[in-house]
């Protein structure tokens, strides 16, 4: 940014000076460096807001084009996160649930999926659940602060059919969700 800066004040000076001299003003010193602070100003927000559009798009192309690699057994199986509903332990295994309410065992332990997957997409609503945003269908307030979640996937052998999250972690739920 500082050299496309540079290359701007290198420019402006001597353009500045031509367009004096063919519109026949004099040149004033005072002029010229206001004209040069604005134009640098402007060219660094336009630089700026251009930079941040392209950090934008490659971090939604990054979650939108991210997977999880999950080997149960000798099979391996890729999961886009949009097609994962969330992930579950029971029994010391872990389980992910796809949007449609297919599960898969995987050998991955819940510590290692949340450290893995976006934190932005998905939420460790307790120990024995990792659920993502988007399968998310209906929040419910309960007794003592606690909030019920409702999945929209329904999943096979009924093992989450409601998601509690504590009082304690109510808040931080309610934050990441909006």
């Amino acid at each position: 940014m500082a050299s496309t800066l540079g290359y701007i004040t290198l420019m402006y000076i001597p353009i500045n000076f031509i367009l004096s001299i063919v519109a026949g003003e004099d040149i004033e010193f005072y002029y010229l460096l206001i004209g040069l602070l604005i134009t640098l100003l402007l060219s660094f927000i336009l630089i700026g807001l251009s930079y941040a559009q392209d950090v934008y798009n490659l971090y939604k192309s990054s979650i939108k084009n991210a997977v999880v690699t999950i080997e149960s057994g000798a099979k391996t199986t890729k999961l886009a996160y949009e097609n994962i509903a969330c992930f579950y332990s029971e029994n010391k295994i872990v389980f992910a649930v796809k949007n449609d309410g297919t599960t898969i065992s995987t050998d991955f332990i819940l510590n290692e999926l949340e450290e893995k997957i976006n934190n932005q997409l998905f939420y460790r609503a307790n120990r024995q659940i990792i659920v993502h945003k988007d399968a998310v269908e209906e929040i419910e307030k309960i007794e003592n602060g606690k909030l019920r979640i409702q999945l929209k996937a329904t999943i096979e052998n009924d093992a989450i059919k409601e998601i509690n999250i504590s009082r304690y972690k109510r808040k931080e739920f309610i934050n990441w969700f909006q």
